[in-house]
């Protein structure tokens, strides 16, 4: 380790210092186009998230954070009961601070306590997506294990609207409604690990979000019932020029519920003008054979930045098997809507 170097955990206040690393970083990354994050941001995303934080720094002797291995805890719904799966995020090593991928780097150094305090406390899996130069030291070091890529469902406008159900009444909404808990039950119920999405998850992470005009919600009903949910980002995705379906909970089952929430998201897309509305879930699951009816088009990520999905098992009884075939997901689970 580099001499005059202290790594430990978070403490309150180190937020400032991490920022002014952070956007240092990440100007240096994104180019041109980046705008530096706030403290509102990294207040809703760390001290306010309602799972809580994780969070190991090296901090040099003046206060510069040298390095971060970051995580924002999920809760998730298992046939082991509830489980915390820690979604990687914001890795980062000042410049000034970087070995290079020849010996054991700074980012390793930095996360290994990181990983001894989740296992110690229990949490049951690691998981991100990292980018190219993260991945190879996670693969060398820290057994990142390749689950999938994620690769997008995407339709095109030249596809035309797709007709509105009688018997449902969509309508686009400002909270996350009062009486999900009736709906997150009937989901769950077809699903063997999924992130739960109740009232105080869901609100956090749209609606309380610094960059919550960016999304909005959308119910269905039937007679008055809630029987789905879909979050939609209108203005932007992962793909050029594309709307995006960030979330969803609607049951397997309720066809006319599907079709009506995805008629409003393509409406939404035309509306905006933008040539592809995209989605990702699972390809094992149901929600993708019913997007790939209805003329979404399974598309690489590569074909512009390819997205990959890793993991770190921490507990014996969840296995890679169990994951590739039961993990269900969407975009929203992660940073990158």
């Amino acid at each position: 380790m580099t001499a005059g170097l202290t790594i430990r955990p978070y403490q309150p206040g180190d937020e400032h210092a991490i920022l002014q690393t952070f956007n240092l970083v990440f100007r240096e990354v994104c180019g041109q186009g980046y705008v530096d994050r706030t403290l509102p941001h990294w207040q809703w995303a760390y001290a306010q998230n309602p799972a809580g934080q994780r969070i190991s720094l090296a901090i040099d002797d003046d206060g510069t954070v040298a390095s971060q291995y970051a995580g924002m805890p999920m809760l998730y719904d298992t046939p082991w009961g509830e489980q915390k799966f820690i979604h990687c995020v914001d890795s980062m090593t000042h410049p000034n601070f970087r070995q290079g991928l020849k010996a054991k780097s700074l980012f390793v150094e930095t996360c290994l306590p990181f990983w001894a305090h989740s296992r110690a406390i229990g949490d049951a899996l690691f998981y991100g997506f990292p980018v190219d130069a993260a991945f190879r030291i996670g693969q060398r070091y820290l057994k990142y294990e390749m689950m999938t890529v994620i690769d997008y469902l995407i339709r095109d406008r030249a596809a035309g609207a797709l007709a509105m159900p009688p018997g449902v009444e969509v309508q686009k909404v400002q909270a996350v409604p009062s009486d999900l808990a009736g709906l997150y039950e009937s989901v769950s119920a077809d699903k063997r690990c999924l992130l739960r999405r109740d009232e105080r998850y869901l609100q956090w992470r749209y609606v309380q979000n610094p960059a919550h005009a960016e999304y909005e919600l959308w119910t269905a009903r039937r007679a008055g019932r809630l029987v789905g949910l879909m979050v939609c980002k209108p203005g932007s995705g992962l793909a050029p020029d594309a709307a995006t379906i960030v979330d969803w909970l609607v049951p397997e089952q309720d066809s006319a519920a599907i079709e009506a929430l995805l008629a409003a998201a393509v409406r939404r897309q035309h509306e905006e003008k933008k040539q592809r509305l995209m989605a990702v879930f699972p390809p094992w699951s149901s929600e993708h054979r019913v997007l790939a009816a209805r003329g979404f088009v399974l598309t690489p990520s590569a074909n512009w930045l390819q997205r990959r999905l890793i993991h770190n098992i921490c507990k014996p009884e969840i296995t890679a098997e169990f994951l590739a075939q039961t993990w269900w997901y969407t975009l929203g689970d992660s940073d990158l809507a």
